[in-house]
């Protein structure tokens, strides 16, 4: 009878285990915070990106960035409006300070233990490195400042998008008009390489995971380029492809009077990799397409066309595209959430180019994504 009782208990506690697990896998909220007008619209991942709530932050707008530490519970946003770097709680939505520093605070990264940001301020020539707790100045990286095209201006030209290297320790910085991306050791915060030049000013730009390669918007082009990263044990590569895109010739006859000027003053103005590191996908900000390239060969291969837009007659100008911690999601701004998988149009909410997922455990925010 020994054995039979042994083998009940064991099944038994094999049931708990499994109900625990389940219980503890249920208690995960993934919430995707978007910056809307006047503050931050959060949605249940989960639940078909439902409303959640709507976070209020009176006096700020314009966001230029997000970035979240999930180490400290905090929630960072900068707002052109009144210039300022805004931090929140996570669990109560409270505003915990608000800071100036220098002119125009742009597109931030955080380093993965939490700690440390790096802010770039479009109308100077740095990026200001900062304790993520309390927002205090550790010391300043100078890169520079662009030079305004002739032709087709497009305005501010100083430190624009901000990357970070899963492991901490490259920080990967943008200026507006300049054909370089630029590589920092978070250790010394000193330069210590550059990536191009590219065709022409690089915009929004994604490193792989292994920064094997670089892939960037480019003034004036609608696709994105690639580079290498590393030449030998040196920081720092060549443009080695330059992927076109062509909007399908479908859309084309639909829509036969694009606007003018192009938002962002560029075709294409949002590239990142799927999380899997198999895919890159970039976007058209003229014709509301996105375009998703297999990037497991060289150069990157055409797979996909995903329309934003429902009607026809609509005209979404999507600027950025992020994706959710798991790469299940994308979010391109301009409505749409994309399923990764099926490259269909999953669910419609207002995105903007700023947002990113945040996952809670329990109520404790445990992981985040970026922009």
């Amino acid at each position: 009878m020994l054995k039979p009782i042994l083998k009940n208990a064991a099944l038994l506690l094999g049931a708990a285990f499994l109900a625990c697990a389940a219980d503890s896998h249920g208690s995960l909220e993934r919430r995707l915070y978007v910056t809307d007008k006047s503050g931050i619209s959060v949605y249940d991942i989960d639940s078909g990106h439902k409303l959640v709530r709507k976070i209020e932050l009176p006096s700020t707008g314009d966001y230029k960035g997000i970035a979240a530490s999930p180490q400290l519970g905090k929630l960072y946003v900068t707002s052109y409006k009144d210039d300022q770097l805004i931090c929140l709680d996570l669990r109560s939505d409270a505003v915990l300070w608000k800071k100036k520093y220098g002119k125009y605070a742009d597109s931030m990264a955080i380093t993965p233990d939490g700690k440390t940001m790096y802010l770039p301020f479009r109308d100077e020539s740095s990026w200001w490195v900062l304790n993520a707790d309390d927002g205090a100045v550790i010391t300043k990286i100078e890169i520079g400042r662009g030079k305004n095209y002739s032709a087709d201006p497009i305005g501010t030209i100083g430190p624009h998008n901000t990357w970070i290297n899963a492991a901490g320790t490259r920080v990967y910085m943008e200026v507006l008009t300049l054909p370089w991306i630029f590589i920092a050791d978070t250790a010394t915060n000193k330069v210590i390489g550059k990536i191009g030049p590219f065709s022409k000013g690089v915009r929004p730009f994604t490193i792989g995971a292994d920064e094997k390669y670089a892939f960037a918007n480019v003034d004036a082009l609608l696709g994105f380029e690639v580079a290498a990263v590393r030449t030998g044990e040196e920081w720092g590569g060549k443009m080695l492809y330059r992927v076109e895109a062509q909007t399908p010739r479908k859309r084309l006859d639909e829509l036969r009077n694009p606007p003018a000027h192009k938002p962002h003053s560029t075709a294409s103005h949002g590239v990142n990799i799927r999380p899997d590191q198999k895919e890159v996908w970039v976007v058209d900000g003229v014709y509301g397409e996105v375009y998703v390239y297999d990037v497991t060969v060289m150069p990157p291969k055409y797979v996909a066309s995903v329309p934003l837009y429902k009607d026809p007659q609509e005209q979404p100008h999507p600027g950025w595209i992020s994706f959710g911690v798991d790469g299940r999601y994308a979010y391109p701004d301009g409505g749409a959430v994309i399923d990764t998988r099926t490259k269909k149009v999953a669910a419609r909410i207002p995105t903007s180019e700023k947002l990113l997922e945040v996952d809670f455990q329990d109520g404790k925010p445990v992981k985040a994504g970026h922009r």
